[in-house]
């Protein structure tokens, strides 16, 4: 089964279940840096691979698509729907989080998210603390 982590039309990391040598990233060069760097120091099957601590969007792909293969991949947040006042989506948060978005602030001035009444804001602290960029 193919494990997919992207950032839509910007980068993509496919790992498969079944066949731990299989890779597929569609990119910009850090992406393409990063999985090289990891295929040269650990080699080509990627369940053994460490997970990346930085919190570089790269890597932070690179980690969802792993814990999507050992299916360790529990994302934190269930509905479609995150910030109800402004219909802001769940995936709009995460994609914002994934291309540098680190803070709650950056996360709403780019999707205007927790910018009206605010009670979805520990719901983006939620998502960026288990992401791991904030503590």
């Amino acid at each position: 089964m193919k494990c997919r982590a992207e950032i839509e039309a910007q980068d993509l990391i496919e790992l498969d279940t079944e066949d731990a040598s299989y890779l597929k990233v569609v990119g910009c060069s850090a992406t393409l840096d990063l999985l090289r760097k990891y295929r040269k120091e650990y080699g080509v099957d990627s369940s053994q691979w460490p997970m990346p601590a930085q919190g570089d969007h790269s890597s932070l792909l690179l980690k969802e698509a792993l814990e999507k293969q050992r299916g360790s991949w529990q994302f934190p947040y269930p509905h479609d729907e995150l910030c109800h006042c402004r219909s802001v989506t769940t995936h709009k948060v995460d994609q914002a989080i994934l291309a540098g978005a680190h803070t709650t602030e950056q996360v709403s001035r780019l999707t205007s998210a927790s910018t009206a009444c605010g009670t979805c804001r520990p719901e983006v602290e939620k998502i960026l603390r288990w992401r791991g960029l904030i503590k």
